[in-house]
C-alpha cells in the first residue's frame, strides 16, 4: 500500500483543483492511503530572511504549519500538487510556501525520489500564464521526482472533467505515479531539464531562468527552433543545490556578520526617517 498526498492550493471547495487531485490519486491504484491538504487553510507565514535555518541541523524558527506540511511530504510515497491560475500565476499560497524553502534547501535529501505530478487549472482562454512552471518549480525545490504536469481548462466547478478526454488525461497522470515505464512526452522548444517554455534571450543565447540551462536559436528552412545544451550541474542537481544553499547563502551570511557594523552605518541615515502608513493612522 502506498501513501499519496494531495496538496491543493485553492480555497474553493470541491473545485476543479480538488476534483482533479482526487481523480489522479484514485487512479494511482487500489488500496492506497490517500490524504489531502488544502494549502490555503494552513498558516504558512512569510519568510523573514533571517537565515537562522541555514545550518544543516537547523529548522525554520517561525512557528506555523510549515513543519506539519513538510512532515506529511516526508511520509508520503507520492505527491500531487494542484493549483488554479490567479492573474496569470498560481494561487498566492504557492508563492508563500515556496518562499520558505530556504529552510529546506540544504536538506533536500529528505524528499528525494518521491514521484510527483502537478496540475494547473485556468478559466480564461490563453490566461494560464506561468502557473504550470511555478508548480513544477515548487516540486523541484522540494526535490520530488517530477513525473509529469498538465494544464486543464475549466472556470466552473467540475468543468475540467466535463469532457471525457480530460477526465482520462487526469487518470493517466494518476497511473503514471507508480509506473516505472512511464515517460513524459517532451514539448518542442521547452527547456529539456525543467520543461519551462519561459526563456530569456540576451541577443545571442537563450537561458532557462529556472534551472539555468542554456541554448541557442537555430534558423531552419521553414521554422526557427531552439537547441539546448543540458548540463549535469544545473541548479536542481545535488551539487547545484549545495552550491546555492550551503555555500553561497552561508557565505553571504558570514559576509554580513563580518561587515555588520559597516552595513549598520550605511543604514543609519535612513533610520531617522519614516513614511510608513499604519492601520491606526487611517481616517
Amino acid at each position: 500500500m502506498k501513501r499519496i498526498l494531495g496538496i491543493v492550493a485553492s480555497p474553493r471547495k470541491v473545485g476543479n483543483s480538488e476534483i482533479l487531485t482526487k481523480v489522479i490519486m484514485e487512479a494511482a491504484g487500489p488500496d492506497n492511503e490517500l490524504e489531502m491538504i488544502r494549502l490555503t487553510d494552513l498558516d504558512i507565514k512569510g519568510c523573514r530572511a533571517c537565515y537562522s535555518c541555514l545550518p544543516q541541523e537547523a529548522t525554520c524558527v517561525i512557528e506555523d504549519d510549515l513543519a506539519f506540511l513538510l512532515e506529511k511530504v516526508r511520509n508520503a510515497d507520492a505527491v500531487v500538487i494542484a493549483a488554479p491560475c490567479y492573474m496569470l500565476g498560481p494561487n498566492g499560497s504557492i508563492k508563500k510556501l515556496k518562499d520558505r524553502f530556504v529552510s529546506i534547501g540544504n536538506k533536500f535529501e529528505q524528499f528525494a525520489g518521491k514521484p510527483c505530478v502537478t496540475v494547473t487549472t485556468y478559466g480564461a482562454p490563453n490566461w494560464e500564464g506561468y502557473t504550470e512552471q511555478a508548480l513544477n518549480l515548487t516540486a523541484r525545490f522540494l526535490n520530488l521526482k517530477l513525473i509529469d504536469s498538465a494544464v486543464f481548462f475549466g472556470a466552473s466547478p467540475a468543468e475540467v472533467i466535463e469532457k471525457p478526454a480530460d477526465l482520462q488525461r487526469a487518470q493517466r497522470l494518476g497511473r503514471a505515479l507508480f509506473d516505472p515505464d512511464y515517460r513524459r512526452t517532451s514539448q518542442e522548444n521547452e527547456c529539456p531539464v525543467c520543461w519551462s517554455d519561459i526563456l530569456k534571450y540576451d541577443g545571442t543565447n537563450v537561458t532557462c531562468p529556472f534551472c539555468g540551462t542554456r541554448g541557442k536559436i537555430k534558423a531552419e528552412v521553414d521554422k526557427v527552433r531552439l537547441i539546448f545544451y543540458p548540463k549535469d550541474d544545473h541548479r536542481f542537481t545535488d551539487e547545484g543545490r549545495k552550491r546555492h544553499f550551503e555555500v553561497y547563502l552561508n557565505s553571504k551570511k558570514q559576509e554580513y556578520i563580518s561587515k555588520r557594523k559597516y552595513y549598520q552605518e550605511l543604514q543609519d541615515p535612513y533610520r531617522q526617517t519614516s513614511y510608513w502608513i499604519t492601520l491606526d493612522k487611517r481616517e
